[in-house]
């Protein structure tokens, strides 16, 4: 393999690589706002049900 071949091989596994990171990145990115998105969720959950007790209470 002559050097301008190799070099090009480098660069392509470089890039290769870059790529992969950018993927899992992605990836992990969008598990993060999934998972605060279903925390937000339960936040509201939580405070609808405490409304809905304290509600309750007042016609009990």
């Amino acid at each position: 393999m002559n050097p301008k071949d190799q070099k090009r091989l480098i660069i392509t596994r470089e890039l290769m690589e870059n790529a992969k990171g950018r993927i899992d990145s992605s990836s992990e990115l969008e598990q993060n706002l999934e998972n605060l998105g279903l925390q937000r969720r339960m936040k509201q959950l939580d405070l609808e049900s405490k409304l809905l007790k304290r509600q309750n209470n007042e016609l009990g």
